[in-house]
């Protein structure tokens, strides 16, 4: 079960917001870790709060067989609209989470609430 999040809340508890797509994801050795890990992967098409330079997001995911739980977030290749990630807590910088409901924001279903929350980020 997710706690809902304020708007604020959910920007300032992001590390990194962005217009994006998820183009994929695959399991990998990730440095520091015991076993392979699931990393999906965002193109970015723009940065609205983190590294302006930033042009693809590295984001830990469940593993597609592993083992499942009712608060497992999946994301589908093709997936277009805005990412609100916090960085993985123990990792390297450069790795995200997008691990509650809230911090994806569908550009087909949702294209208004992407408008609300860009301006709430331009007045900060």
């Amino acid at each position: 079960m997710f706690a809902a999040m304020g708007d604020d809340e959910l920007i300032q508890r992001s590390d990194l917001i962005v217009i994006g797509e998820w183009v994929g994801q695959s399991g990998l050795q990730w440095p520091g870790t015991a076993g392979r890990i699931e990393i999906g992967a965002i193109s970015i098409s723009e940065v609205l709060k983190g590294p302006a330079s930033a042009a693809l997001a590295l984001v830990a995911t469940p593993a597609p067989d592993g083992p499942r739980t009712g608060s497992d977030i999946i994301h589908r290749r093709g997936d277009r609209g805005l990412w609100l990630l916090r960085v993985r807590p123990g990792a390297e910088a450069g790795l995200y989470l997008a691990d509650h409901p809230q911090r994806f924001v569908s550009a087909t279903a949702e294209p208004g609430r992407i408008e609300v929350l860009r301006k709430k980020l331009q007045g900060r």
